[in-house]
């Protein structure tokens, strides 16, 4: 059981330490909670990403480290900060 916690803690690492991972953190951090098109929108303004495939592939990794949570409804689609991602608050 302690590997797992130790796997886990690795990639929460992981996930925060990115510099394109953190700056998605802290956009979402701002408002607790952010459409997916509100936050590509701020991304790519920004000058952080451009391409939608990496988008993608940074938020499934901040998902999977239980930094944030992607919320579905009729509305589409949002993600909301969890405690995990709020140790950006701390950088």
């Amino acid at each position: 059981m302690g590997e797992q916690k130790k796997v886990g803690h690795a990639q929460h690492l992981k996930a925060v330490n990115h510099p394109i991972r953190r700056e998605m953190l802290n956009f979402i951090n701002e408002v607790e909670q952010i459409s997916e098109q509100d936050l590509l929108e701020k991304l790519k303004h920004n000058e952080i990403l451009n391409d939608e495939n990496m988008f993608r592939y940074n938020m499934d990794f901040l998902i999977q480290a239980q930094c944030v949570e992607k919320i579905n409804n009729e509305n589409g689609s949002f993600y909301k900060i969890l405690p995990g991602g709020k140790v950006i608050e701390n950088f």
